[in-house]
């Protein structure tokens, strides 16, 4: 695999594939066997979905940046907070007070402080509010250097990239486009499509004469988990729906759209419903792939 200077790359695929782990080997986070060779005067930053738990909780968000700063960019440190949204008397306020959101726009701006030239991220957007997704966006889309996304989210991912890796069976393919070229080519509107693909089992007439020799009390587990994934799977095709007519009224209409002052947090309250099914969903598949095998 070549990365290329100054190149946009998505790393894409199910889920335990590897695409972590290959991002952790680049930045220096794991041992391995084999050769990666960085190229000439790399200077690589690394953002994990974690990344604001390594915040300093008794430091103001100003001091935070300050103390990450270098001579050539701290007197930009107060315009930088201001693009990710900290505006006035807001850079006073301690870490430990912050929401999830307001932190994880803070390890974005102390991260983007460094002089990296190539950024790896990892599910960045897992723990974002949409406030602070769009910042993150807006501020890779400005990004000059290499840029490796690990992500599940097409909508975050549309504009960023031009080349996709995808991750499955041991193997990664090169889709020389962007993110909705790939989904095109696998014929599937987003990535949950493919996870699902990619995980269910084939119903042979092997694997139907096996079910035969399985216990009463197994098919009842097997039929039951069947039922619980009929179930998930319709919950995330309806919060995948709502949450996307609310993204087609902001873009539309954004103003009215967010006049109720509590449509962040309902809007919130729904992806993390989102995210909790998805991973309800992967659960169970796995479990059904480790009974029928």
């Amino acid at each position: 695999m070549l990365i290329e200077r100054d190149s946009k790359t998505a790393f894409v695929g199910q889920n335990g594939q590897g695409k972590s782990t290959l991002a952790k080997i680049m930045v220096g986070e794991l041992d391995y066997k084999g050769h990666l060779k960085l190229g000439h005067n790399v200077q690589i930053g690394y953002f994990a979905q974690n990344q604001a738990e390594y915040l300093d909780g008794s430091k103001t968000v100003l001091d935070t940046m300050i103390d990450a700063a270098n001579e050539k960019n701290r007197s930009k440190v107060r315009d930088i907070l201001g693009s990710f949204l900290f505006r006035g008397d807001e850079v006073e306020k301690y870490v430990k007070v912050l929401s999830g959101g307001e932190r994880n726009r803070l390890a974005l701006a102390k991260m983007l402080l460094q002089p990296f030239n190539v950024l790896v991220m990892d599910e960045p957007t897992n723990h974002l509010d949409i406030k602070s997704k769009s910042v993150l966006k807006q501020a890779l889309q400005n990004f000059e250097g290499t840029l490796i996304l690990v992500s599940h989210d097409r909508d975050f991912l549309q504009g960023l990239t031009n080349k996709v890796y995808e991750f499955k069976d041991r193997k990664i393919k090169e889709y020389l486009g962007d993110i909705n070229f790939y989904l095109e080519q696998k014929k599937v509107e987003d990535f949950r499509a493919i996870e699902k693909k990619q995980s269910k089992p084939k119903n042979t007439d092997k694997e139907a004469k096996k079910d035969k020799g399985i216990s009463f009390q197994d098919q009842k587990l097997l039929k039951s988990l069947k039922n619980k994934l009929s179930s998930v799977e319709n919950k995330i095709s309806a919060l995948e729906k709502e949450i996307a007519e609310i993204d087609h009224d902001l873009l539309m209409n954004y103003d009215e759209t967010i006049a109720n002052p509590q449509f962040f947090e309902k809007y919130q309250d729904k992806k993390k419903a989102l995210e909790k099914h998805m991973k309800s969903w992967e659960s169970i598949t796995l479990d059904l792939e480790k009974m029928e095998s």
